[in-house]
């Protein structure tokens, strides 16, 4: 068995991977001319690294990542609404929330595909078994995977047909040049404004990279130059902590990274002959939870364990899908859900959404970190 590969992103690096120790034979494309580090920074939850402990990457991820072993949500005026103890869920679970710049974990993925990367290779066609791509060249397999991102090329044109959701909120993201003090680089967590649907977070990805980002209710498509951007950010935190301020007052505005949060509508297909989806491609969320590129990782693992077990790829697919789709789906309608709490603007509303969330019974937290965290990834 044959597998091509779309995409060299998270999913796609974390796909050939997975596929290297089922000894399954397999090209890589990526339509980017070079492999980069881009972006900003990524949590991978506990559900992540017990995937990258079964392919022999945790060390690797755990030695160039910062471990947060705490979480928490709060509002503007320093009120707790949320702690989560990560030591209790790397005991309970076998790993925990583990704090990375996204470009560092490209990299060292890449560095774990056993062969060359075929770089400036944007597919345009698939026939059967053949994929063609820009440059006019092409390649065969007996499997092709679509690990193209949100707005998969090869979902739309040969799976399924996607509908997007704007989750009615901006995102602006950076990597800061800087150090958070000892305490504060183990905790991290977002806090939230009273009114406005403002969020923003801090976070020690690196040495000497702090990832911030801000998320505004506010209409899909508004536009800023950088600098309007740095103001925009500047006015909306000026109530916030002061160490949130102090890593804005930081911020280089050509660094910052803004996008639209979009997801899309949850698909009952994820295949169609022998092209199959991993990732954003099958089930695109918001990221609120946290849990996008981990369960990216997920599919890349069950995907590949489901291909070594079966000579017939639409029945591996198959397989994959009922084993992925619906805890997937799960995962896009609470970050929904959770997007729509934050995105509350107005101060009764606010204070409403933080005295419940403040009083959530344990058991109900409890249970939702089992389906996170919790998975089984063993494959019968």
């Amino acid at each position: 068995m044959k597998a091509i590969i779309i995409g060299a992103g998270i999913g796609g690096l974390t796909t050939a991977i997975a596929l290297q120790q089922q000894q399954i034979q397999f090209e890589i494309y990526e339509a980017a001319p070079e492999l980069k580090a881009v972006g900003a920074g990524i949590w991978l939850g506990g559900n992540a690294m017990n995937v990258y402990e079964r392919l022999g990457l945790a060390d690797a991820l755990k030695a160039s990542s910062v471990f947060l072993e705490s979480v928490f949500i709060k509002d503007v005026k320093g009120q707790l609404l949320q702690f989560i103890d990560n030591l209790d869920i790397q005991q309970r679970y076998g790993n925990a929330t583990h704090a990375i710049h996204r470009g560092t974990l490209q990299q060292i993925l890449a560095n774990a595909v056993k062969q060359p990367i075929h770089l400036g290779k944007r597919c345009v066609g698939i026939n059967g078994n053949v994929v063609r791509f820009e440059d006019g060249t092409t390649d065969s397999a007996d499997v092709i995977i679509g690990a193209d991102g949100i707005r998969s090329a090869v979902r739309e044109q040969y799976v399924t047909k996607a509908q997007y959701r704007y989750s009615g909120q901006t995102c602006w993201r950076a990597i800061i040049n800087t150090t958070l003090p000892a305490s504060e680089q183990v905790s991290s967590g977002e806090v939230w404004s009273r009114k406005g649907g403002v969020r923003a977070s801090i976070s020690q990805v690196g040495d000497q990279q702090v990832y911030f980002w801000m998320t505004k209710a506010m209409p899909a498509g508004s536009k800023f130059s950088p600098a309007e951007a740095l103001t925009y950010i500047r006015r909306e935190l000026a109530p916030f902590d002061l160490r949130i301020q102090d890593i804005v007052s930081r911020l280089d505005p050509d660094a910052l990274i803004h996008g639209d949060l979009y997801d899309i509508q949850p698909l009952k297909q994820w295949y169609r002959g022998n092209v199959v989806l991993v990732g954003d491609a099958a089930h695109a969320s918001t990221p609120n939870l946290g849990q996008g590129a981990s369960q990216a990782i997920e599919d890349a693992y069950v995907l590949a364990a489901y291909l070594g077990q079966e000579s017939q790829p639409e029945r591996a697919f198959a397989k994959y899908q009922a084993r992925r789709l619906k805890r997937a789906k799960r995962v896009v309608d609470l970050s929904w859900m959770l997007g729509r709490l934050t995105s509350v603007k107005n101060t009764t509303g606010s204070l409403l959404r933080n005295y419940l969330i403040r009083h959530t019974p344990n058991r109900i937290a409890r249970k939702q970190f089992d389906f996170l965290y919790g998975v089984n990834l063993n494959i019968e």
